[in-house]
């Protein structure tokens, strides 16, 4: 019995499989487009340690409370206005949740700059990693 004549013999299986096939492949390249710019915090690491900039988006009262290290506090705004000067250096965005900084990440990326990523989960996977929060105290 040769592959045709199975899958003439067995049309519904084989178009079950081949339609699972092509499910998997759409959700694995959908699942690559999402995550192509955005990092876990142990990536960001080190990418802040080769010299990335890291921009935080949060309000300045919750970004004076606890933030990344050497970070600046942006707007959405000041960040895309900023965006061509980015091209020069690895740039690292960050919000609460990653939800913000993501979709402000990828429309860098659309305008054809590539170093910039999101880290995954926003600073509150960042803070669930252990990693470090320096805040400035008021004086």
């Amino acid at each position: 019995m040769n592959i045709y004549e199975y899958i003439g013999n067995n049309l519904l299986i084989s178009a079950g499989l081949i339609l699972s096939f092509l499910l998997l492949i759409f959700n694995e390249l959908k699942i690559k487009k999402q995550h192509i710019a955005t990092v876990d915090p142990f990536k960001a690491v080190q990418l802040i340690n080769i010299g990335a900039n890291v921009l935080d988006l949060r309000s300045a009262d919750v970004f004076k409370k606890g933030h990344i290290v050497n970070s600046k506090n942006m707007t959405k705004e000041q960040v895309s206005s900023k965006k061509n000067s980015m091209s020069n250096k690895t740039t690292i965005i960050v919000c609460d949740t990653g939800v913000s900084s993501s979709k402000l990440v990828n429309e860098i990326r659309s305008s054809g700059i590539e170093n910039v990523y999101g880290i995954r989960g926003g600073i509150n996977s960042w803070s669930e990693a252990n990693m470090p929060l320096v805040s400035k105290n008021k004086k």
